[in-house]
């Protein structure tokens, strides 16, 4: 049994590490970023910070059609059915770009509006209009490329995320290196240059996930360019209508709580929202983190329920958790020990530093629960039981912690400090609520 154990946990490893380091990097080239902006000053901090949540809205239907991407292929390779598996895989890329074109282009046009809705002011409407516009131009290519690695890490290929991901980020650097600041006789395009490397980037994991995907790569799935291998086959789309659209109903519950918390903490002032961006990004160096731990336990559940072993379904889902809390203790000890020296990066006045450090050991209380939560998110999702995950998002994320951040940062007034001890609470919350429904086990009995 013990040797047992430690091939699952061999396994579980094998997908979940280059998954979580992809996000680890991804996290930590958005912090790069930040700081590269942050020399420009609070307004274009505040600038770039008002086009994140805009920007993930209009990435929800993507991410909808990934997890049912994700759930179909995880499960044909369960069976073992990979020809099957690769079918799915290119009815969703189709429908991705149509899907893309359509949302993208509305956001482009209506940059002004949505920067507006957002909360952008004299002060930092233009940037972020600019900023917004050329990262429409890039989020096509962007989402192709979700798509396909959303694939791939379903049949355990994370290897080749992290590998796209990676490349895309080091262009990113090296592009906002050139083009915020105009190094190297490139133009100085500022708060416009970091949008333009970010699309660039974007490019970069495009043609690599593409490359990936080529027949004879060694891999199982891949992209034929025959024409008569791009049908459009309805029923491959319609058997996860249900999880689709529950996901994009996550998703939307999701982003409406998050742009509801983000535009309170807009209200306070340019100072405290830069503030809040910066704190933010720290706190999102342990979440997507977390989605990597979680990645695992979407593939590894969905192959498990396709052959037909719920108990092992869950023997991988238990190692998922420990991988999970473990990275969570050992990050969230590490901000807790230099989490002055990680706000130094972004701003030099001592007494915005001292604040963020306060708000920071709020962000690392919750840690915990918030690793958890995320794990059985991504089991459940890997189950097909993304309406159960949606219901939790709703009620705790869209409708509670907007609320109760709102009622500790105005009624009480504890401004800032109120908006993230609603943060931490929501954040337990949704832990035990999504906890309490695994355990009950009806994700098992889901067929797709």
């Amino acid at each position: 049994m013990e040797q047992r154990e430690r091939e699952l946990f061999r396994v579980t490893c094998s997908i979940a590490w280059p998954a979580a380091v992809e996000a680890l990097l991804v996290n930590i080239v958005e912090l790069v970023d930040m700081a590269m902006i942050s020399r420009l000053g609070l307004s274009a901090v505040a600038a770039v910070g008002l086009t994140i949540q805009p920007r993930r809205i209009l990435l929800m239907p993507v991410l909808a059609l990934n997890t049912g991407a994700s759930v179909l292929v995880s499960r044909r390779m369960g069976e073992g059915c990979p020809e099957d598996a690769n079918r799915c895989m290119r009815q969703f890329v189709l429908l991705c770009v149509v899907v893309s074109a359509l949302v993208y282009g509305g956001g482009f046009c209506l940059a002004r509006p949505f920067m507006r809705f957002s909360g952008a002011d004299a002060d930092t409407l233009r940037d972020s209009v600019v900023y917004f516009r050329i990262l429409m131009a890039g989020q096509l290519l962007q989402s192709v490329s979700l798509t396909v690695n959303a694939c791939l890490r379903a049949a355990g290929k994370t290897r080749v995320s992290m590998t796209t991901n990676l490349a895309a980020n080091l262009m990113n650097v090296v592009c906002n290196y050139l083009f915020i600041f105009g190094n190297l006789g490139f133009p100085r395009w500022e708060v416009a240059g970091a949008a333009a490397a970010t699309a660039l980037g974007s490019l970069s994991a495009l043609l690599i996930s593409l490359w990936s995907v080529r027949r004879g790569a060694g891999g199982v799935l891949f992209l034929p360019l025959a024409p008569a291998a791009w049908r459009i086959e309805p029923q491959k789309l319609l058997a996860v209508r249900g999880i689709v659209f529950s996901a994009f109903y996550e998703q939307l519950c999701q982003r409406i709580g998050l742009f509801l918390f983000t535009r309170l903490a807009a209200s306070l002032g340019m100072v405290e929202f830069a503030l809040y961006q910066i704190v933010m990004n720290i706190a999102n160096l342990q979440g997507y983190t977390y989605d990597g731990v979680a990645t695992a336990a979407t593939a590894l559940t969905g192959q498990s329920l396709g052959a037909g072993k719920e108990e092992l379904a869950e023997r991988y889902n238990r190692i998922s958790l420990g991988i999970g809390y473990g990275i969570a203790a050992v990050i969230g000890v590490g901000i807790v020990l230099f989490r002055q020296e990680l706000l130094g990066l972004f701003v030099k006045e001592a007494d915005v530093a001292a604040a963020g450090s306060r708000l920071l050991l709020l962000v690392e209380a919750g840690s915990l629960p918030c690793c958890g939560a995320v794990v059985y998110f991504g089991a459940l999702r890997g189950a097909g039981d993304t309406k159960s995950v949606a219901r939790v998002t709703l009620i705790i994320v869209a409708l509670i912690r907007p609320a109760l951040s709102w009622g500790l940062c105005y009624p009480l007034g504890l401004r800032h400090m109120g908006i993230w001890a609603g943060y931490l609470a929501a954040h337990i919350l949704r832990w035990y609520a999504i906890r309490s429904h695994y355990r009950r086990g009806e994700w098992k009995a889901i067929r797709v």
